[in-house]
């Protein structure tokens, strides 16, 4: 009988164990959403009263400048990378952001009223993620005009530093509690730097989820170095996406991996668990389809330490390196939750540079909607225990993608809630 009794107590002890641990295991949704440009409510008043005045040109290689004597309206200005008019992007948007036929679309105060309300229906039905990681806001309100109910559910965290395209965290207060605060990484914003060539910093707060500690990290990095499969004859520009070349944008990027590294390095000790998400501007599927024995650097491996003069070729091989070991991170594969025609697609994009009319099939209002649909966005993680890796959701906009712009009888255009789709993935903490 003694025996009986103490093989029950063993068992219980057992399933107690168990359930403990099951208990301690939370699945949660984690996302991230480029929000393109998108001003809390009283920033955007000031953006739209600031293009619509008037611009003029005193004269040949001059710059636009506000005047009330003006000839054209900002939002009939030519816009772009580098545009000679008296503007401070770091500030305040271009006029350009959103677009109809290539022509810059007015903005109204009810139809950027009408994107927020479309963004909260977007992450309340079709993204419902217990934490999400914003790019491109500018401030904490104007992460909370978006949340479902105001954020009523949701702790926000963000910055008021650096550039206008800032980052932001969301968490549900059912589900994680933050151990200390949130931290901004200035060392990936370039603060050696001038001011105007400063890419964005990183944004990272630790949560505590299912008793686990969890460190997020999200990022924006520098744009337009996106692919090592770009750079063709055929594209005109042969260092296009070659981020070892000399080429301006990836020569700033190559300058984000070291101190990218490092963060990684020294914030992945000491918790259960990491994730770094965000909008990476890199195609990291396609530098993973290169040969595993292509050198990533132009000399010495890329665990060696970093010295003056050598370049990297792969972002991801160089910063996920291994070491140490608890900084090895995993890449989510993405997929497209849509028919089998486009299924196919997204998942031929992972090894080759889409054609023009693959893309359109992607950025279809019938399809994903948005306009930079795949290749940017990421979900990478370490997770506690060994079990199967989980998979990325592209989360389709739709008809929510695009922007008309104002006509009658409808006296406000339709502004498309971003040109990116949300990036969503269930893990188990």
């Amino acid at each position: 009988m003694q025996r009986h009794l103490t093989a029950l107590a063993a068992t219980a002890a057992v399933t107690l164990s168990l359930a403990t641990s099951a208990a301690c295991a939370a699945e949660v949704t984690v996302a991230t959403w480029n929000l393109g440009w998108h001003l809390d409510a009283p920033l955007a008043t000031r953006w739209i009263a600031a293009c619509s005045q008037t611009f003029s040109k005193p004269g040949t290689g001059e710059l636009w400048r506000p005047d009330p004597a003006g000839t054209k309206t900002g939002w009939q200005l030519r816009w772009g990378r580098d545009a000679k008019i008296d503007w401070d992007i770091g500030k305040m948007p271009p006029c350009d952001v959103w677009q109809s036929r290539f022509k810059p679309v007015p903005v109204t105060e009810a139809a950027l009223a009408k994107r927020r309300q479309q963004i909260a229906e977007v992450l309340a039905k079709r993204v419902n993620a217990d934490v999400i990681a914003f790019q491109e806001v500018s401030s904490v309100q104007a992460v909370r005009e978006v949340l479902p109910d105001g954020g009523r559910d949701y702790e926000v965290c963000g910055f008021t530093s650096h550039k206008v395209q800032r980052l932001a965290f969301a968490w549900r207060r059912s589900v994680a509690t933050a151990v200390g605060g949130c931290e901004v990484y200035s060392p990936l914003a370039l603060p050696e730097r001038p001011a105007k060539e400063q890419p964005r910093p990183g944004l990272s707060v630790a949560l505590r989820i299912g008793g686990k500690v969890t460190r997020f990290m999200t990022v924006h990095l520098k744009s337009s170095c996106v692919s090592p499969l770009e750079g063709s004859s055929s594209s005109g520009n042969g260092t296009r996406g070659q981020l070892a070349s000399d080429d301006k944008a990836c020569s700033v990027l190559q300058a984000q991996l070291q101190p990218l590294e490092h963060w990684l390095q020294e914030r992945s000790q000491g918790v259960d668990a990491v994730v770094m998400l965000g909008d990476f501007n890199r195609n990291i599927a396609h530098e993973a389809s290169l040969p595993a024995n292509t050198p990533v650097r132009s000399r010495g491996r890329p665990t060696d330490p970093y010295a003056p003069g050598v370049r990297s070729s792969n972002l991801w091989r160089e910063v996920n390196d291994g070491v140490p070991a608890a900084s090895r991170l995993t890449a989510l594969d993405n997929t497209c939750p849509l028919d089998e025609a486009i299924a196919s697609v997204c998942k031929s994009a992972k090894t080759k540079v889409l054609a023009p009319a693959e893309m359109a099939q992607l950025t279809d209002a019938k399809a994903l909607g948005c306009r930079n649909p795949l290749g940017l966005d990421h979900i990478a993680v370490r997770l506690p225990g060994s079990g199967p890796v989980p998979v990325a959701e592209k989360v389709p906009l739709g008809f929510l993608g695009r922007t008309l712009e104002a006509k009658a009888p409808r006296p406000d255009p339709l502004l498309a809630v971003s040109d990116h789709c949300p990036l969503k993935a269930r893990l188990s903490l």
